[in-house]
């Protein structure tokens, strides 16, 4: 697992498949090479899987290119997460990649909740997140987004982040986004309105009610702006901006154990790694 000399950047893959063998859901890494990896599997739930995704190098900079393709075979029932916050690092205008690929078959659920992105000024990032689902499958996935240390009193003065998301049922394409954050955007009155912390939640199944959506509507951050929207009646989108990534966390939480017992028919269960 060593950078290549000439380039002296890190490039790394990894491909899982989450496969039901009798009464669990069994995680299999199919491929891998470069620093990206999983933990072993963890089952607080009894058949659900919980899994870790793990960065060693600590962070992300210019020119490193890292790739997670995720297969839910039908019926498997999976949890992803990260130990800790990715960092993106000044790059001296080299571009980091980051492509994520998630496929659910029909019966089958996925969550993918990591942990906050810290971008820091002068770092360019390139991140394409793409969830496919078949009819039957289920979904929570969210993004969220630090731009700046504004704990330190450091903006996001410089780089740039260009994020494109797409989700689709059956081939049908429900959302397909493309967002370019730089010192400009954050600055806009229609754009992030000098808030550093942003962040997308996306749930997809067959439970969205319009009491379920009703339920949401009504939680509020402890701080910051939230929207929400429902482009089909199979999605649910929520959408925030603010100044403290704890909040963001907090209020995504709580939608997430709203969502849950509908869309995946379990209660909320923390992965225990949230609470180091």
């Amino acid at each position: 697992m060593n950078a290549s000399p000439a380039a002296n950047h890190w490039q790394a893959h990894l491909d899982l498949d989450f496969i039901p063998v009798g009464d669990r859901t069994r995680l299999i890494p199919n491929k891998r090479y470069g620093p990206l990896s999983v933990q072993r599997a963890f089952y607080p739930e009894g058949q659900i899987c919980h899994a870790y995704l793990l960065h060693p190098p600590g962070g992300v900079a210019g020119g490193d290119s890292l790739t997670l393709n995720v297969m839910n075979q039908a019926d498997s029932k999976a949890l992803l997460t990260t130990p800790g916050a990715t960092k993106f690092y000044h790059s001296n205008c080299n571009t980091a990649v980051v492509e994520q690929i998630f496929r659910v078959q029909p019966g089958a659920s996925l969550e993918y909740l990591p942990q906050e992105n810290i971008y820091f000024p002068g770092g360019w990032v390139d991140m394409h997140t793409e969830l496919s689902l078949e009819p039957g499958a289920s979904a929570i996935l969210w993004e969220k987004h630090c731009f700046g240390r504004p704990a330190n009193g450091e903006a996001f003065d410089s780089g740039a982040y260009r994020g494109r998301l797409q989700v689709d049922i059956a081939g049908e394409i429900l959302i397909r986004e493309t967002q370019r954050i730089d010192a400009v955007e954050i600055a806009r009155a229609s754009g992030l309105r000098n808030h550093p912390v942003m962040g997308t939640l996306v749930a997809v199944g067959d439970g969205l009610s319009d009491d379920l959506i009703s339920a949401c509507r009504s939680l509020r951050p402890q701080a910051g702006i939230a929207a929400m929207t429902r482009p089909d009646e199979r999605i649910f989108i929520a959408r925030y901006i603010g100044d403290n990534t704890r909040h963001l966390n907090d209020y995504f939480n709580t939608l997430w154990q709203t969502l849950r017992p509908a869309i995946l028919q379990r209660p909320a269960c923390h992965p225990r790694i949230w609470n180091t």
